[in-house]
Formats: C-alpha cells, structure tokens, sequence
C-alpha cells in the first residue's frame, strides 16, 4: 500500500503537519528553551525526558530513545503502518490522498479504518439525537439540566430502539460488517446470519483518547433494560482502564491548575464541568486502575477523588487513594453526603456549595483517621497507624512522606520515632514495584563520541556534508555507517527526504541515534566548522592505531625469520603511519 502514495504528497503530508500541534493533542507539552518537553508516553518515567523539536518536527526521548518524525509517532502511539499514519496525517491537514486499491485484510480492518468506523458511529448517534427518534432522549437529557452547549461539547447521541439501525448506516458508508463487529458496534446474530446494533434505546456518550479521537461508546438505557450502563467491549482500540472520560475536554484545565477532580460516572463528570469545575475527570465507571493514573500524571500533580458516601464508594475511594499516592501524585478525598453522587448534589444544591466540599477535601491521614473513628485504645490506634503506613511504604523518601508521618504522629499522640521505626519497619519489607514499561531497555552498540559529534555536525549544519560526501571518514560503528550512507546518497540532498529516511530506517539504532541528534540545539556547538575539522583528524588518527598495531605484529616475524628487507620496508610504513596517528 506504500507504493501507492506518491513520495511528493507524503512529503507534502508531512510538512503540512505541525509536530507540536499533533503530540500536544496527546501529551500535555511544556515549552523548554526552542524545544517541548513531557513524560513520554512509551515507558514510564517520573522527569520528564521526552522532547519535541519544532524547527525540526522531530520529537526524541532521552530515556527510551524512541525518536523519529509525526508520522513515527503515530506508529508507535497508534500502532500504525506507515500508510497508515499518512493517511490519518492527510486527513488531518485536508490533503486528498490516491484512491486505495487492493489492500486486503489491512485495509479492511486496520486501526485507521477502525477510527473510522467510531467517527461515523458517533455521527449517526449525533444525528440520531437531533432527528424526530430522538425526542425521547433529548427530553431525559433536559431532566437531567444536561444543556445543548454541553451536548455538543461532549457529543452526545443517541442509538434507536432499532435492531439495524447503525448497520444499515455503516453499510451504505462503505464499512464492512467484520470491521464493525471488530470495533464492537454490533453483534453477530446466532447462527452467523447478519449482525445487529449492539446499542439500542441508549443515551450515548462517546468515549475519546486524549486526542479526542473516537475509541468506543458508553450507552446509558433509557427504559428498563439492563444493564443501565453498557460500554463498548475491549477492541484493537479501547482498553478498559486505560482511559479516562473527559479527558480532551478538562485537559486544558487540568495543565493550568496542575489537578484533577477525579469522580466515578459519565455524567458525574458532565455535571462538573457544564458548573465550570473544568477539571474534572471520569474513571469510566469502572475500578480506578494504575494506567489510568499515571496517565493523569502527565498532567497534575495533584488529584482530589470524589466517590459515593456507601461501603462500595468508600473502598473505591482508599484504592484510588493508594494508587494515586504510590506514583508520586499528591491526594486527597472528599466525603459526599450519605445517598448522593456529584451529579445529584450539583443538580440539587448548585456549584458553590460543591466547591465547599472540595475546599474540605481530607488527605491521607484525616481519611483513614475518619474511617477509624468507631476504634478504639491501643489496638484501634495501631490499625490506623498501620493501614496509613501501608501506603508511605510504598512512597518515596521525601518532603511529602515526612509530613505525613508528623502528622499521624501528632494525631495518634505517639511519638514521631515510633512512627517512624514502624515505616522503615514495613519499607524493608516491601520490594519496589515495577511501573508499566519501565523494563530495562537492552543495551545498543556503542557510538564512540567523535563519531557521535561527527554525526551531529553532519545533520544540523547541511554545508558540512559535501566535506565527507566524496571520502567517508573511517567509522567503527554500524548505525554511524549506516547514517553517512544516507547522508552520501540522494535522500541526503534535501533536508524532507533525509528526515525521513531516518526516522524510517529499517534499523532501530540508526532511527533512535538520528533522532537524538538533531532534536539537539545547533547553538549548544561552537565553532561548528573547527569542530568538523577536529573531529574527522581525530578519526583518521584512530583508523592508522589498527595498521600499526597489525605493522608491529610483521615486524617481529619478519624479524624472526631474518628477512631485513622485510623489516626495513615495514619500519618505514610503521613511521610513516605513526607520523599520521600523531
């Protein structure tokens, strides 16, 4: 399928993408010096190592190495081909791409088509909504002070009481029924004759990545069927508990105010934010999961967990409190009060007495504390201390654990060493936990540096690269090879084609050392010129130490075997190349 995108318009594609625009709808990016920085999203990491060179339109992660152009970056967040990604980058920048033909399983059920898929369904539940079938639904949205702006913001639908009414919709867009049911829109019929709507009768909220793309549905019944809430099942594309509802609306609220308000339903959260309380979030009604937060983590730095007052919400409440604090996020809770969710209390009370409540979020130790009160003497104090220890175990030696432990202290009424001895007591005792992704990455061939600033003075000043194009210095490494062969050759003579021919090198060390070389900052390198000609001296000393090594070697047999002549041309070699290696 590459073959049938012409190598100007994926070029055209390419440069009509702004990196920073494309990323930032995924990632939270902060301005540092002419580059971006985030957490990167390919391995877990507490400073922020990912970097996004705008001059360039590269992006690079210093901790993984991952690297490469916006259409590398939608292959490895995606899991796109190639085609793929510049298909979705057109469609972005409203380039009209060749007509596919063939393409087979690939095209018929790839992730692209299955983005597809979810962005037309959302169009036919949206229009499903405002059509005369839709009446029903709009009238429990209005009961529920659901306003049109809000509506619209979140783009609410609607599914029909219709056994085909999104099959028969699909179908005339050209989808095929596989990549419907693969995308879970629609069910199988027994017997394997058709498929039916897997969404009927349903308030319908869609569910987004943080780009705002489509992944999947939430339906909320309207009758009497069960269950209330239905989700979409887990496919190529929605995982759950891997997203959070909400987040491409709140994520601008949740970067300026550095927290989030995390609650538990759908319409808790479109609650929150149609009274202006921007930063709120949505677990998607299912068990906080660690993915989850530390995907909040690239954002705040501080989360407030908002759950139900019962037994259920409350046991919610402490494991989203854990979780929350065991990655380095501040936390706190707040208490509803008894029989009511954030949806309600704003519905019945209004936003500022919600605000009240947030203003009196508990932390850790008030929490438990909270939770303990029915205990009593000694023993009752030791099961509190212990359940708040259990979780400054598992956090990090620091200004924040410190205050905790002072402040179970000066509230049990213990001394701050027994608290202490206590904590390290159960630190000990508790292995790290590995994060997601953090495996340790196997080591790549080593790059010695004067090949390494070769390579950089190469790819951030284009004028040196006649100096080496018509005699390579002598290189040790294969990735720095393989760079010089490109540069030497024709995707080396315009600054588009060579970026990339290395952000898609076939080699993973070629495409990684490329990548961190020119999100570099050409300013960082003075006298870039003196520098090439020191650099390629240096390297051509280094290609004479193997020769004369090998000489010296020749000398002592030829030596042995008393054949002078030998020796004396050797001799003069030897001085000749040591005379060159300085």
């Amino acid at each position: 399928m590459a073959g049938l995108i012409p190598s100007e318009i994926i070029a055209a594609v390419l440069s009509g993408t702004d990196i920073v625009d494309l990323i930032g709808g995924y990632l939270p990016l902060t301005r540092a010096g002419r580059s971006f920085k985030a957490l990167c999203p390919f391995h877990s990491e507490k400073t922020p190592s990912f970097t996004v060179n705008p001059d360039r339109q590269i992006f690079h992660c210093f901790g993984c190495s991952e690297g490469g152009d916006a259409a590398r970056f939608l292959m490895r967040r995606e899991g796109f081909s190639f085609p793929e990604a510049i298909e979705f980058l057109a469609q972005r920048a409203g380039i009209s791409l060749p007509r596919r033909r063939g393409g087979g399983r690939e095209q018929e059920d790839g992730r692209l088509r299955l983005y597809e898929v979810q962005r037309a369904a959302a169009e036919y539940f949206r229009q499903s909504l405002q059509g005369n079938e839709g009446e029903g639904a709009r009238a429990a949205l209005a009961g529920r002070g659901i306003l049109p702006e809000t509506v619209e913001r979140f783009q609410l639908g609607y599914a029909p009481d219709a056994w085909e009414g999104l099959v028969r919709f699909l179908t005339q867009r050209g989808f095929p029924p596989r990549l419907m049911e693969v995308g879970g829109l629609v069910i199988p019929r027994p017997g394997g004759k058709g498929h039916y709507d897997r969404f009927r009768d349903r308030l319908i909220i869609p569910i987004q990545d943080p780009a705002g793309k489509v992944l999947g549905f939430g339906g909320r019944a309207l009758g009497v069927q069960e269950p209330k809430y239905l989700n979409s099942p887990e496919t190529p594309l929605y995982r759950k508990g891997h997203q959070l509802f909400g987040l491409p609306v709140a994520a601008r609220a949740l970067r300026e105010k550095g927290q989030a308000i995390l609650v538990e339903g759908y319409f808790d959260c479109i609650a929150l934010q149609q009274a202006g309380i921007s930063e709120a979030v949505a677990v998607l009604g299912t068990a906080l999961t660690r993915e989850q937060v530390l995907l909040l983590r690239r954002y705040v730095e501080h989360v407030t967990l908002v759950f139900d007052p019962d037994r259920a919400g409350l046991q919610a409440a402490w494991r989203g409190l854990e979780l929350v604090m065991e990655v380095g996020l501040g936390a706190s809770i707040v208490a509803l009060p008894e029989g009511t969710d954030p949806d309600g209390f704003i519905r019945k009370e209004g936003t500022e007495p919600f605000r009240v409540l947030l203003a009196s979020a508990q932390d850790l130790v008030d929490f438990v504390l909270g939770q303990g009160t029915r205990s009593s003497g000694v023993e009752g104090a030791a099961r509190v201390a212990d359940r708040v220890l259990a979780v400054l175990a598992r956090l990090p030696d620091g200004i924040r654990r410190t205050r905790y432990v002072q402040k179970l202290a000066e509230r049990l009424g213990v001394p701050e060493q027994a608290v202490l001895a206590d904590l390290a007591r159960l630190t000990l005792s508790r292995p790290p936990r590995p994060e997601p992704g953090g495996a340790v990455l196997p080591p790549r061939p080593p790059v010695a540096p004067e090949e390494k600033l070769l390579l950089q003075l190469l790819l951030l000043f284009p004028v040196f690269r006649e100096r080496v194009r018509g005699e390579a210095p002598a290189v040790q490494s294969e990735a720095t090879r393989s760079i010089l062969e490109v540069l030497a050759g024709p995707e080396g003579r315009e600054e588009a084609t060579l970026a990339r021919a290395l952000a898609h090198h076939p080699r993973e060390d070629v495409r990684h050392l490329a990548s961190e070389l020119l999100v570099s900052d050409p300013g960082a390198l003075p006298e870039p010129g003196r520098m090439l000609e020191d650099c390629i001296e240096r390297l051509r000393k280094r290609a004479e130490r193997p020769r004369l090594k090998e000489l010296q070697r020749e000398i002592a047999e030829a030596e042995e075997r008393g054949d002078w002549e030998a020796v004396s041309r050797l001799q003069t070699e030897c001085q000749e190349r040591a005379r060159r290696a300085g």
